[in-house]
């Protein structure tokens, strides 16, 4: 998957690098979005936008209203049965190199089911463009690994990327809580419950399907020795801001307080409210996750903002040292501060 932190942040570009990638290895490709992609113009700002290149062979899940804005050939070979306001999405494939556009499925069960469709049909690695800022594709149950996207059209200042990339990739990389509480906040998750692991290992369920709106009474309904809090659903803003409260008032504790996620596309919340939740002694950890292999950074923005390649790939790098951080139009990569081979 790409995952893109804001529009124009160079996903497309990085969908064509791995594209062109497994073409050159002879891989068996499919290509699908959550989202739509490879359309001339952007469908809200207007702008230009990069073409998706497919190879002759290449298995596409898309709406069928798109088959006929293509400049190659396609052959439907299965239709799925999902509808979108673009139509049908099919599995079709590229009987000849081109250029197409993807508008895909925009509901995570419709993306894993077309993912699926994509493996029966004969593809042995799937790339999934995701829309930009919305990280679904984190979750492991629609991709195994995934690139992240970022650059100026998130932020015009190199310092401001280099940090929100830190934090995603924090948030990316989350830890597992300790098997003792994984195995009963999984047990919980699976009953679609929410709750309270008390001192003594017990889980006390919540009587509510979501916590929205509830954040507050949440945290008051926690004691300074609770070892934590397993979240059924999203983990947003509020929730944090009232556990990060409750656990300033109860400080010190003996232990860290847990807060337990399915995987980080669970984790709704910004960079504030993560830090000052962990700051008075919170945790965040999930169940599962898809891994984060590689950071492209794109310097130049619609708005006209035009950073120094060299400076941001070096930079983000710095911030993120356990990832290669690439500039794919540039032919710039660098890990850990120092800049490698083109």
């Amino acid at each position: 998957g790409v995952v893109g932190l804001a529009k124009n942040c160079g996903k497309t570009t990085t969908l064509n690098a791995l594209i062109r990638a497994a073409a050159k290895r002879n891989i068996a490709l499919g290509i699908t979005s959550g989202g739509r992609d490879g359309e001339l113009y952007d469908a809200i700002t207007g702008l230009p936008k990069p073409p998706i290149n497919v190879p002759r062979g290449a298995l596409i899940a898309l709406a069928d209203f798109t088959i006929g804005r293509t400049s190659c050939r396609l052959e439907v070979v299965q239709r799925l049965g999902i509808h979108t306001t673009a139509g049908e999405i099919v599995i079709a494939r590229a009987l000849e190199p081109g250029q197409v556009e993807v508008i895909g499925c925009n509901r995570a069960k419709d993306l894993i089911r077309a993912i699926g469709w994509l493996r029966e049909c004969g593809a042995d690695l799937t790339l999934v463009d995701g829309a930009a800022g919305r990280t679904f594709l984190a979750s492991p149950n629609m991709v195994q690994s995934f690139v992240l996207a970022t650059g100026a059209a998130f932020d015009s200042d190199v310092q401001g990327i280099a940090d929100a990339a830190r934090m995603a990739v924090h948030l990316f990389t989350l830890p597992a809580p300790p098997p003792r509480v994984a195995r009963r906040a999984e047990q919980a998750m699976e009953s679609g419950v929410s709750a309270i692991i008390r001192a003594d290992g017990r889980m006390e369920p919540l009587p509510w399907p979501t916590l929205l709106g509830r954040e507050a009474r949440v945290a008051s309904m926690t004691s300074p020795v609770d070892i934590g809090l397993v979240c059924a659903r999203a983990v947003g803003d509020e929730l944090l801001a009232a556990l990060a409260s409750s656990l300033r008032q109860h400080s010190p504790r003996p232990e860290v307080f847990l807060v337990v996620a399915a995987d980080p596309s669970k984790i709704a919340a910004g960079d504030r409210s993560v830090k000052a939740f962990e700051a008075a002694g919170g945790e965040l950890t999930v169940l599962r996750k898809a891994r984060v292999v590689a950071i492209t950074v794109n310097p130049s923005s619609p708005s006209g903002t035009a950073l120094d390649p060299t400076d941001l790939v070096i930079e983000v790098s710095k911030h993120v040292e356990e990832l290669p951080v690439f500039d794919i139009v540039a032919e710039l990569s660098a890990s850990g501060g120092v800049m490698l081979e083109t």
